[in-house]
């Protein structure tokens, strides 16, 4: 348990992006602006890879690569601790997004480069 926790602070700080022209933080807190981005701005009924890079890449946006990255790993440890499903592949898909942030100089932008990559 340790070494989870020691992983997701490395990625946490690692995680930084710099998004080209920035949009205005929606909340000041750090899962205050990780929901309200997902409430707000990601479609609903979206398949699971998809719905995982385009609110990383949101996130990513919205408020800072390293809020999506510990976004990501803790949708990912609720999943594991809980009824859901961890999987990798919706931690690839979270990277996916997070790197299509660095980027997208707007959110179709955003969504264009997760199909691009087959999300």
């Amino acid at each position: 348990m340790r070494a989870i926790g020691i992983t997701l602070v490395s990625l946490a700080l690692a995680g930084c992006v710099t998004a080209p022209n920035r949009p205005s933080r929606p909340a000041k807190s750090s899962y205050g602006c990780m929901q309200a981005v997902v409430q707000d701005k990601l479609p609903s009924g979206l398949p699971d890879p998809r719905a995982h890079c385009l609110a990383s890449g949101l996130i990513a946006r919205y408020c800072s690569g390293s809020e999506a990255y510990l976004a990501g790993a803790g949708k990912e440890l609720r999943d594991l601790l809980g009824d859901g499903d961890a999987e990798w592949a919706d931690w690839r898909a979270d990277r996916a997004g997070i790197d299509c942030a660095r980027s997208a100089s707007n959110d179709d932008a955003l969504a264009t480069c997760c199909a691009d990559r087959g999300y």
